[in-house]
């Protein structure tokens, strides 16, 4: 996909941004009636869900995480400033857009945010 390309490039980010929701609003629903599970002091089913949900909370987390990101992308299309960093105000590479089109910033301000 060439960044340069933006209604491709919107068609991109906005189907993403929807999976996004799904899989969000997904994970956010309310257990099953019954489904509840007591945390005794024996290790079992108990600890296995545990496990899960904490496992959850952080894949949770960084779908929230993702989905900032896209919206961000889709925000600086219709500003117009989409394929310039945030942090730096200098074009990020064709390349980057190219394999993350989300990115909203460049590789070394990227780099420097842990991201």
């Amino acid at each position: 996909m060439d960044a340069t390309d933006l209604p491709e490039v919107e068609r991109v980010l906005r189907d993403r941004a929807d999976a996004l929701d799904v899989k969000i609003t997904g994970m956010a629903k309310a257990p099953e009636r019954g489904s509840g599970i007591s945390f005794g002091k024996r290790v079992g089913d108990g600890t296995t869900e545990a496990v899960r949900r904490l496992t959850e909370v952080g894949v949770g987390g960084s779908l929230e995480l993702s989905q900032a990101r896209v919206l961000r992308a889709l925000e600086k299309l219709d500003e117009g400033t989409y394929g310039v960093c945030d942090s730096c105000g200098q074009p990020i590479a064709e390349a980057r857009l190219d394999f993350a089109p989300e990115s909203v910033l460049c590789v070394a301000c990227a780099r420097r945010a842990g991201v």
